[in-house]
């Protein structure tokens, strides 16, 4: 084993915003991540370098709920930030209790992240638990493709389920994982989620058409169908205002059946839309908002959107008084291997950064 190489704090996989709060509130703790980039779900892209867009979540509530011991409890996210020196300019959207960053919804990782860089590009392929009950991760590294180990006594996964469960079974039998198998089965249901995103030169829509109003102290930029085809759709130009007034720019995140039924047949390789795709696009937005064919479009597949059936549930408080919940803490405690995500606190922000700051604020956090 080489003593560089083997980790006395945890390792966390993943760079989305459990990992990012983790990290905030422990800066000791070293970061692992697949990607190019951090950010997971809370992603932002730039097009020409003036237009940012999020192509995941795309804003947050400041406040959240806990019930634990029998009491509930009131937590402001912004006051969370403000307690670990955690600076994120934000504005007010849709009404006076979501927000987002002027810097884009990527900024909220990388602002908790701080100055602990994560380390990009390696994917987890298999742990396996030593003999001195360290954990052995493996990571593959792109776009090299070499093999490369750590070691660590206690990790902290961060990927949707569907994933570890791969990692745990391309990994030596170890009752420990096994365990963790059996009880992340119950949580294995996530949705697909397809999404677009328009940009137009010189073409706005007509805003009071489509009940928008740009110029409103809080502007409402966005519209929720759910169940449509069509479900979610953002106009990020009025989210992210810059100095080219007559152009506009368009999200739109499409319902389960139509992210389920297209997904495979969505994109190229660039993320370019197939023949099929773009005809079924242009079309749409014609007909939704009586748009000619955007000069951009940018298309972008989540396998793994959301979690369906989160142990802590989608709305309301956070029950840290579950049987469930009990389990969780046990398996974490016993295991070495604590798994966060939106599995256990639901996909809202606000409840995946409270209900961290909190388990870390109780040495819940393992």
């Amino acid at each position: 084993m080489n003593p560089n190489d083997c980790y006395q704090v945890p390792v966390v996989v993943g760079a989305g915003i459990s990992a990012a709060t983790v990290s905030m509130l422990h800066p000791d703790v070293v970061v692992f991540d697949k990607g190019k980039f951090p950010g997971g779900r809370l992603s932002s892209k730039f097009i020409n370098d003036i237009s940012p867009f999020d192509f995941g979540a795309t804003m947050f509530s400041d406040k959240m709920k806990i019930s634990w011991l029998g009491q509930e409890t009131n937590y402001s996210i912004s006051e969370i930030w403000k307690s670990n020196s955690v600076r994120i300019p934000i504005k007010p959207i849709y009404d006076d209790t979501h927000f987002y960053p002027e810097q884009g919804m990527v900024h909220l990782v990388t602002s908790m992240l701080g100055d602990k860089k994560s380390i990009q590009s390696h994917t987890l392929k298999n742990i396996k638990l030593t003999e001195d009950k360290t954990w052995h991760l493996k990571f593959l590294i792109s776009p090299d493709k070499h093999i490369k180990s750590i070691f660590a006594k206690n990790i902290i996964l961060t990927l949707p389920i569907p994933q570890i469960l791969e990692i745990f079974q391309n990994s030596e039998n170890n009752q420990n994982l096994k365990r963790w198998c059996d009880f992340l089965e119950n949580y294995n249901d996530y949705r697909k989620t397809l999404v677009s995103y328009f940009y137009w030169n010189n073409w706005k829509p007509n805003w009071k058409e489509i009940l928008l109003d740009p110029l409103a102290p809080i502007p409402i930029t966005t519209t929720l169908n759910r169940g449509e085809n069509w479900e979610y759709q953002s106009w990020e130009s009025i989210k992210y205002p810059n100095q080219i007034q007559t152009d506009s720019g368009l999200l739109v995140q499409f319902g389960a059946i139509f992210s389920e039924t297209h997904f495979e047949d969505w994109m190229d390789r660039k993320k370019n839309p197939t023949p099929k795709s773009k005809e079924i696009l242009v079309q749409g937005l014609k007909n939704f908002f009586g748009a000619p064919e955007p000069n951009l479009i940018w298309l972008h597949r989540w396998k793994y959107a959301q979690a369906q059936i989160p142990l802590l549930g989608k709305e309301g408080s956070l029950d840290l008084d579950s049987e469930k919940f009990e389990e969780w803490k046990k398996l974490c405690k016993e295991t070495g291997i604590t798994i966060l995500g939106d599995w256990l606190f639901g996909a809202k922000i606000e409840r995946i950064v409270g209900g961290i700051s909190f388990l870390s604020h109780n040495n819940l956090l393992y």
